[in-house]
């Protein structure tokens, strides 16, 4: 090893040059770099992949696969799903219209589908249509305490959208059996309907020239009991069943919520009141008005009611009356958006007697039409058929 600084040569182990002194220093290793790989191409590997699927087709996984996409194989799961009433795998099975409403999620909640007690169960027979796009797959079951056996045939159709390679796949045609196609439902007016929480999308409106009723026209829709909601367009919210079957289906009647039919009946209780109050006091329409006003309101037919009803009831010389019951039998929706309440009212009245200063107390029930706007609650504009005629006999 020589030295740096005055090139004399020095021990190979040497720290120190033995002639200067000064620090010999060590030699350092080099490492050459790994020449790199170059990458495999695309097409290489789609070869080497379509090269072994090939090789495990022809020898012998093709024949195990093959299996698994055989009818018989298809139909014997879908028959043991209903067995066991597995909704997951029904719907799985099942060749059905796709939208909005036939998604797993809805199936589940609204396909009723109950445990079969099926003791044990043998395929009997397989068939195939002469084209190869259909098949039936028969099975015969027993059940449990009965001893003849039962038969069942399964429908299938080969699902021309979804290939595994060369593998046919195969879905259940009964699916058509739970499912209603183009299903009709009518409901009022301009309102928005929600079926197990998903909106109806304004392009199943069907165009129609009626001022009343909107009817939506659904491409499929599984049969069963759905839970419905519908919003007026003045804001009111209505929560009902709709059993979805046949061919169509009305939601022209409302069910109000059990907090929002207390509201209406408690409503009513009120406006009754104060109009026969009002009425057996002899008060204008004007000294009554306030109580019945309300942001943007039309109270016009609401005047016109009262004042032929006051007439009537100074006529009759009605001096009490007294709501004792009251049963709201329907409600309706006008042209202008409002309710129209059909309501059922018992109660307890007094009337002065003929030709006399004595009174006679009785009781009577009557049927009344009330019509309500909803705005931040119940509003009454317009009455008919309120009792003005009560008898002394």
């Amino acid at each position: 090893m020589f030295c740096p600084e005055c090139g004399k040569k020095n021990a190979d182990d040497a720290k120190f040059c033995e002639f200067c002194g000064v620090k010999i220093a060590e030699e350092s290793k080099v490492i050459l770099p790994k020449k790199p790989k170059k990458p495999m191409k695309k097409k290489t590997k789609i070869i080497i992949i379509v090269v072994i699927v090939l090789v495990f087709v022809l020898g012998g996984g093709g024949l195990i696969l093959s299996n698994n996409f055989k009818p018989s194989k298809i139909a014997t799961e879908y028959f043991e799903a209903l067995i066991n009433n597995d909704t997951d795998k029904i719907y799985d099975y099942i060749n059905i219209p796709e939208n909005e409403f036939t998604t797993k999620e809805i199936f589940k909640k609204v396909v009723e589908t109950e445990d079969a007690d099926v003791v044990n169960y043998q395929m009997v027979s397989e068939e195939k249509s002469s084209d190869g796009l259909s098949a039936q797959v028969t099975f015969s079951y027993t059940v449990e305490g009965r001893q003849n056996p039962l038969t069942q045939t399964i429908y299938l159709v080969k699902d021309k959208k979804n290939k595994l390679l060369i593998f046919d796949n195969w879905k259940i045609s009964d699916g058509s059996s739970l499912v209603e196609e183009d299903y009709e439902i009518t409901t009022f007016k301009d309102a928005t309907l929600k079926l197990e929480g998903v909106t109806v999308d304004k392009k199943y409106k069907k165009d129609s020239d009626d001022s009343d009723y909107d009817t939506f026209v659904i491409p499929a829709l599984f049969k069963g009991e759905y839970d419905v909601q519908m919003t007026l367009k003045n804001g009111l919210t209505t929560e009902s069943t709709l059993d979805v079957g046949g061919y169509s289906s009305s939601l022209n009647t409302l069910e109000l919520s059990d907090k929002d039919e207390k509201s209406l009946e408690n409503t009513i209780k009120e406006d009754v009141k104060k109009l026969y109050d009002s009425a057996i006091g002899n008060k204008s329409f004007s000294d009554i008005k306030g109580d019945f006003e309300y942001k943007d309101s039309d109270l016009s037919d609401l005047e016109d009611a009262y004042g032929s009803f006051a007439r009537s009831i100074q006529n009759n010389e009605l001096k009490e009356y007294n709501l004792t019951s009251l049963d709201v039998d329907r409600i309706s929706v006008t042209d202008d958006g409002y309710l129209y309440v059909t309501v059922n009212l018992e109660y307890k009245y007094t009337v002065k007697e003929y030709f006399s200063d004595d009174t006679v107390s009785k009781s009577d029930e009557d049927t009344a039409y009330l019509t309500f706007d909803y705005n931040d609650g119940f509003k009454l504009v317009d009455m008919t058929s309120l009792a003005t005629y009560f008898s002394r006999f």
